[in-house]
């Protein structure tokens, strides 16, 4: 995982099954303490609950560690390790923007030598659609993975060539890349009820 590093403030957030619950993040040897909601913020009935950490300037790795009380008076901790703090793209469009990177000239080239870009992390969102804005992803298709050439080979082209030169350009900065494209979509079909509605568009 990459989060936004400096000056930007990167936000953790999550849910819980206890509303108005202690919430303890630690990062870096800072201890960050929040509650969730007090009341279900979504359709499991859940509570949500935000950390807005401090502008990070050192890039890590790091561990992120978020506990919490369960009314049985055990302790629920999810860890996250290997995250990074540096520059986070939305890498999004249509065909052009769909097409892996196998399918590109010299794609087996950029498949093979993945690996040597482990600081270069990728999440791709699966092709799924709602109705409604959404807080979180129907599904996911590839979790944040580091850079690699089973990772690559399922990437988008333009995504992937876009954040290794980066990468490069900026002496090996960490670079998180977030595909979320569907090839042949209109922008009207990413673009929220309201926002439609105020350009009195229908679809």
């Amino acid at each position: 995982m990459v989060l936004q590093r400096a000056p930007q403030r990167a936000i953790v957030w999550g849910y819980a099954d206890s509303f108005d619950a202690p919430i303890i993040l630690t990062i870096n040897n800072k201890i960050y303490r929040t509650r969730t909601s007090s009341a279900p913020s979504n359709s499991l009935g859940e509570a949500m609950w935000t950390v807005t950490l401090d502008a990070q300037t050192e890039e890590g790795p790091f561990q992120i560690k978020v506990t919490h009380p369960l009314p049985n008076g055990t302790l629920a901790t999810i860890t996250l390790n290997d995250v990074l703090f540096g520059d986070v793209w939305v890498c999004s469009g249509q065909s052009n923007m769909s097409l892996e990177v196998p399918g590109m000239f010299n794609g087996s080239e950029e498949v093979k030598n993945a690996g040597k870009f482990p600081k270069v992390r990728l999440f791709t969102a699966s092709r799924e659609q709602s109705d409604i804005p959404l807080e979180e992803l129907l599904n996911i298709s590839m979790n944040w993975s580091v850079a690699s050439p089973v990772s690559v080979a399922t990437a988008s082209a333009v995504c992937w060539l876009y954040g290794r030169m980066i990468h490069v350009e900026l002496g090996g900065r960490p670079i998180g890349l977030i595909h979320s494209s569907w090839g042949g979509t209109p922008i009207e079909l990413w673009s929220p009820p309201d926002a439609l509605k105020e350009c009195n568009i229908t679809l």
